[in-house]
């Protein structure tokens, strides 16, 4: 929808008559007032110039500078923030370039585009540095104001026009740039592209100064005076209009809107042109005083704004909703039901009495027979035309304006509905009772006994299959159908048990509003929705269809519309939630509380009209002159700051991380009810879904980890038109320099670093330790040696030499002598061989495959065995310790072989293969039985050593023996070891 055509329509319903079914007084129409004051964040309460610019903001002129307001806040800009050159800001204007002019008094005027602002003074071309109007012609020309003279601003150049006698201008208007007008306190002067002329025959003597000029969009120019007086001036004719009597206030503000209405603000008042005349204009709670008007504007949402003198800043809104109260006849504003007769005429039941308005002045009906009326809680017209009425206990009835109680009335209960169904039938529904059906002039009672679910009935409807339902209080609904009740409940997937309306569609489908939400049954089947579906509440008083698609319920929250097509949608699962659009006191409704429990509460009037019964009168809704405010709000990102220090919203700045919280403001420009639009937004590189926020205007993280990120916001209007598009905002986050990747890489360094030198380190212990060890063992063996070793020879040779000497010996002595002899020579081998063990200089001087070789040629040659060494492979060397243990090993192999097992010859193979190394000692001596001396170990501590050794280097040993058929011993040790 354009924005001329969406603000003549919203104007338009403001001033027309309200639409009602015949006879039904409506309210004359008013606006509602909201107001912002210094009380509310306005910087100042004096604003002389009020403008909407292109990206929605609207801006004040005040004598503190420009305030850009968003609906929620203000944001000034002055002197101090280093905009302006003088804060009393006198005129506003944005161009065709999207440039906002701000007109100030003493400063010169200030160009703000893109954040830019530059100020013009005399020093530019200014006639005078005080500007007090500034307008545009039709070819984007801009006219400015000033004491000195008018002056016009075309293509960056000043362009200056003044009078003989001293201008002294301040009203100005244009159309082109050869028809300018502006005036002094004494005339009123029209520029025709080359001089200012007076324009004659528009002031007489009488009239005052001009205050004010409005070029019309019909070719008329309109002056308002000092003295209350309004002139209209076309085609050389003059109309005049007296806004007040003698003395009057001045005209401190004229105003055409987009639908061309003239208004015109004089003394505290605000006037229309209507039907020829200025006529006050009402405000809620019909007030007409509102304050000097200062300046007025109508945004592109059709609100009209007004800058008072010193009561800020006020929006006058168009109200939707007209209100029946006592003013308008009705006994009571307590309303209980609302019912039309088939001439058009409308009941209204309240607490004391009801009303029926027809053709005529409204008749109350407030006692009958001397006793006064209670609540009127229901109405029906039956066949013959009669209206019955519910009154407390009563069953009464309305005939030719005649009211009676029905005498043979058997309920003694309150008489909560009465229903007509579409076979003629009458029902009287009760609060204890049951239901009765009126036959002529007896009544039939059902009740729990029968079948019925309850035996408080609250509503009554038959459906277009001829089955009658009624609801209760407590028990569900009941079916009723070939004489037999069918019960219906919560357990069955009814929203509540307390229904309190029923309806059915154009699909045959049956609606129940009730206490837990609204029900949907259809083909057998219930569906609910809850406010967790959209509604806005979740106890549904009455259900009305607008014929538009819509339904309107009542509730205590006031009354909301939903789409039809989004309610079956949201039953099908194509949607998640419906859209509820609400109305309540702002739109015109005394009250949000609509009332319950009664039937008729909610009405649809034969034109169309929609009629709820409130605390406060009777809400009446128009659907066919109700404005849709289909307008989509832009959304902008105003502040961004990090550790609570604002960033710049430059092209993808880089943001310090700080504590990394980083706060977000954003706000979408609609002024209707700015508490209404509901936001979400995603931060992309953290947040995987939208968020939905409500209505809060601003985001919080902390603790965002460093990295490239974008902001979206979007939102959603009051009817639920959303801004798909939003507004987005990218930036990147700087690390911690102990988050960045050369930080990373240094530490992994460092600690490789740090790790090799630990291993360094640790090496150079080892072989410290291992040296100290190998010292120790060369002294023990070198003691071994000298003084053991030694003594055994001396030992050896004294009993050789005793041998020699003694010729003749027993045998038994020369036995015992040989085997001293041979048990010195055997120790003294022993020692030797532990000398060779403790000593390391084998593998100090060769690696393994050279100190093998050596090690078993110098220990087979003192036992007279014959040895055979085979290497295969190429030799390599493996970790200290594990050569030391296969060394070991080895050794032990060797000493078994010497010792214990008498071989003539042993074979020697040492293979270094691709993945490990493989020692194999075999022999051909007297071998033995491995399978029972091997896992036992017992007595054989040199076979479990080398077992042991294996297992510490990792490695596998495996012995093969049999008696008599030798040994052989293998050891496979890989090389990662």
């Amino acid at each position: 929808m354009s924005r001329p055509f969406l603000l003549s329509v919203l104007i338009a319903c403001g001033l027309s008559a309200r639409a009602g079914p015949a006879g039904l007084p409506v309210e004359r129409q008013s606006y509602g007032v909201d107001s912002w004051r210094e009380a509310d964040g306005l910087p100042q309460s004096r604003i002389r110039s009020i403008v909407q610019t292109h990206d929605g903001y609207i801006w004040l002129g005040t004598d503190h500078g420009a305030v850009r307001f968003n609906g929620t806040a203000f944001t000034p800009f002055t002197v101090e923030t280093g905009v302006l050159k003088d804060n009393e800001v006198w005129a506003l204007l944005e161009d065709d370039d999207y440039a906002l002019w701000i007109g100030t008094y003493g400063g010169g005027v200030t160009r703000l585009k893109d954040g830019m602002a530059r100020t013009f003074t005399t020093a530019d071309g200014l006639p005078d540095d005080v500007v007090t109007r500034i307008v545009k012609d039709s070819a984007g020309n801009l006219w400015m104001s000033t004491p000195n003279g008018l002056s016009r601003y075309s293509h960056g150049v000043f362009a200056s026009f003044s009078t003989v006698d001293g201008a002294n201008f301040g009203p100005i208007c244009a159309r082109s740039n050869q028809e300018v007008y502006v005036a002094n306190a004494s005339q009123v002067l029209r520029f025709d592209g080359r001089k200012l002329a007076p324009l004659d025959g528009v002031m007489q003597n009488r009239d005052g100064a001009v205050e004010q000029l409005v070029c019309a969009s019909d070719g008329s120019l309109w002056v308002g005076f000092s003295n209350a007086l309004v002139k209209r001036w076309k085609d050389g004719k003059l109309s005049a209009f007296n806004l007040g009597p003698n003395p009057s206030p001045q005209v401190s503000f004229l105003f055409e809107d987009p639908s061309g209405g003239i208004w015109a603000a004089c003394g505290q008042r605000l006037y229309m042109l209507r039907n020829g005349r200025f006529e006050p204009v009402i405000l809620e709670d019909d007030k007409t005083d509102l304050g000097i008007v200062y300046s007025m504007y109508v945004d592109r949402e059709g609100s009209i704004w007004a800058g008072l003198q010193s009561g800020g800043l006020v929006r006058l809104r168009v109200k939707q909703i007209s209100t029946l109260t006592t003013r308008e006849g009705l006994p009571n504003d307590s309303t209980r039901s609302v019912f039309e007769d088939r001439q058009g005429g409308v009941f209204v039941g309240t607490a004391s009495g009801f009303v029926h308005y027809g053709r005529g002045i409204p008749q109350k009906y407030l006692e009958l027979d001397g006793r006064r009326l209670g609540p009127v809680r229901s109405f029906a017209a039956d066949s013959a035309g009669h209206i019955w009425v519910a009154e407390g206990k009563n069953l009464l009835q309305l005939t030719h304006g005649q009211l009676r109680r029905v005498a043979h009335w058997p309920g003694t209960s309150e008489i909560e509905v009465i229903y007509c169904d579409a076979t003629g039938r009458l029902w009287v529904g009760t609060d204890g009772d049951g239901i009765f059906l009126h036959n002529g002039d007896t009544f039939e009672n059902f009740r729990d006994r029968n079948g019925l679910a309850s035996n408080r009935v609250r509503a009554i409807f038959l459906d277009s299959s001829r089955r009658l339902w009624i609801s209760t209080f407590g028990g569900g609904v009941s079916r009723y159908f070939d004489g037999k009740f069918v019960n219906y409940g919560t357990t069955a997937g009814l929203a509540g048990n307390r229904v309190a309306a029923i309806h059915e569609d154009e699909e045959g489908a049956l609606w129940f509003a009730s206490r837990g939400g609204l029900t949907r049954f259809k083909d057998g089947k219930f569906f609910s929705y809850t406010a967790a579906s959209g509604l806005l509440v979740d106890f549904v008083y009455g259900i009305l269809d607008d014929g538009k698609g819509n339904f309107w319920f009542s509730s205590a929250q006031g009354v909301f519309k939903v789409s039809k097509d989004e309610l079956r949608d949201v039953a099908k699962g194509k949607l998640r939630r419906v859209n509820s659009i609400s109305y309540g006191v702002r739109d015109g409704m005394k009250t949000r509380a609509c009332n319950i429990g009664n039937q008729p509460s909610a009405w649809k009037t034969s034109t169309g009209v929609l009629l709820f019964t409130t605390m406060k009168g009777v809400a009446v809704v128009d659907p066919n002159h109700l404005t849709s405010n289909r307008f989509v709000p832009p959304v902008h990102i105003e502040s961004v700051s990090v550790n609570r220090r604002p960033q710049s919203s430059g092209q993808q700045p880089r943001l310090p991380l700080g504590a990394g919280e980083v706060e977000i403001h954003y706000t979408a420009l609609s002024y209707l009810a700015p508490e209404k639009i509901h936001f979400r937004y995603r931060l992309e590189g953290f947040d995987s879904e939208w968020v939905d926020a409500g209505d809060r205007r601003f985001a919080y993280y902390a603790n965002l980890p460093p990295g490239p990120y974008r902001f979206n916001v979007i939102a959603g209007s009051v009817d639920g038109s959303w801004n798909e598009e939003g507004a987005a905002f990218a930036f990147d986050l700087t690390p911690h320099f102990y988050q960045t990747r050369l930080f990373m890489v240094a530490i992994v360094s460092a600690a490789l670093l740090l790790g090799w030198l630990y291993y360094r380190l640790h090496m150079h212990e080892v072989r410290a330790r291992y040296a100290a060890v190998l010292a120790e063992r060369n002294r023990i063996s070198q003691d071994i040696h000298d003084t053991f070793a030694q003594n055994l020879a001396g030992i050896a040779l004294q009993l050789d030499s005793m041998t020699m000497q003694l010729q003749e010996i027993p045998p038994a002595l020369r036995q015992q002598i040989d085997e001293a002899c041979s048990l010195t020579r055997y120790s003294l081998a022993e020692a030797r061989r532990a000398v060779a063990d403790l000593r390391s200089d084998d593998l100090e001087r060769a690696d393994l495959s050279a100190a093998l070789p050596e090690i078993a040629n110098r220990l087979a040659a003192n036992a007279g065995i014959h040895t055979s060494i085979q290497i295969t492979g190429t030799p390599q060397r493996l970790s200290p310790v594990t050569e030391k243990n296969l060394l070991r090993i080895f050794q032990e192999a060797m000493a078994n072989a010497l010792k214990h097992a008498h071989a003539e010859t042993i074979d020697i193979e040492l293979n270094y293969g691709d993945e490990d190394l493989a020692l194999r000692v075999r022999d051909n001596g007297r071998g033995f039985d491995a399978a029972r001396v091997v896992p036992l170990g017992v007595g054989h501590y040199g076979l479990t050593g080398m077992r042991e050794r294996a297992e510490r280097i990792g490695g596998c040993l495996t012995l093969k023996s049999v008696p008599g058929e030798g040994t052989d011993l293998l050891i496979t040790v890989p090389f990662s070891a």
